[in-house]
């Protein structure tokens, strides 16, 4: 891993392989790390970056007292402009799709293709207006319970009721092996870490977006969240130049749930796009 400054933050990153550029941005509370198998695909062909966000990993916290995901894409392109990227592919998994999505819209001329894997409109991903989520779910009663509770008893609070909406069927994951991963990922965060993330997730919300431009494929897991699969569907029908894919046996983490179709259609859609 290497290490550069961006915005007041140490950013870690790992970049590899030579060719068209793709960074790969981790989904909310885990790491870099969740990238292994793209990395081991693609670094052949490609010139392939993954970090560690703001917040999360060997990045680690800051002293900013909140974060947003605008934070989140000025770091990355300090990052993309640091590494002498040129216009790359950005696939982002959940958090790193609202990351991947807001880049997009800002420097449109700079997207060569988008990947939006599990990813959002909004947080949480129902069709409620932002004063009904603030009725619902109002900050001045979550905050204080997280930091509480702490980012562990939050994170696995979080997925229960998830799961618990979706009748009992598992959506995070359908392999054991990937829950521990994520289980394990969420240990190494401080829970003021925590509570930031969710804030900066809570404050999303691109639904009156329309300028992406970028052609870009939409992934979700057929175990997917329901509520997450109908933003998705919904991404793919507003971008115009979208392409919509479900990838079998795979919950919300289905690059490793089903690393194998995930890279099968990453690889499709870098080949024919």
């Amino acid at each position: 891993m290497a290490t550069t400054h961006a915005n007041g933050a140490a950013m870690h990153y790992e970049l590899t392989g030579t060719g068209l550029p793709i960074v790969f941005v981790h989904g909310g509370w885990t790491s870099a790390d969740m990238w292994a198998p793209q990395v081991e695909r693609f670094a052949e062909e490609y010139r392939v970056l993954t970090y560690d966000v703001r917040g999360h990993g060997r990045t680690g916290g800051s002293a900013e007292p909140t974060y947003s995901i605008e934070r989140f894409v000025a770091d990355l392109r300090a990052l993309i402009e640091d590494c002498s990227l040129d216009s790359p592919v950005i696939c982002g998994l959940s958090l790193g799709g609202m990351i991947a999505q807001t880049y997009a819209n800002r420097y449109p001329g700079d997207v060569r293709g988008l990947v939006l894997a599990g990813t959002m409109e909004s947080f949480p991903p129902l069709p409620i207006s932002r004063l009904q989520q603030e009725t619902l779910f109002p900050r001045l009663a979550l905050y204080p319970w997280m930091h509480a509770v702490g980012a562990r008893s939050s994170f696995r609070l979080l997925l229960n009721a998830i799961r618990v909406a979706q009748s009992g069927r598992p959506w995070l994951a359908l392999d054991e092996d990937v829950r521990r991963y994520a289980r394990r990922e969420v240990r190494r965060i401080e829970t003021s870490e925590f509570v930031k993330v969710f804030d900066a997730m809570y404050e999303f919300d691109s639904r009156g977006e329309r300028s992406i431009t970028a052609p870009t494929l939409v992934l979700t897991g057929d175990h997917e969240a329901a509520p997450v699969v109908t933003q998705s569907d919904r991404l793919a029908e507003r971008i115009e130049n979208a392409m919509r894919v479900t990838i079998p046996d795979a919950g919300h983490l289905s690059n490793l749930d089903n690393s194998e179709a995930f890279d099968e259609a990453l690889g499709r859609f870098l080949t024919d796009r």
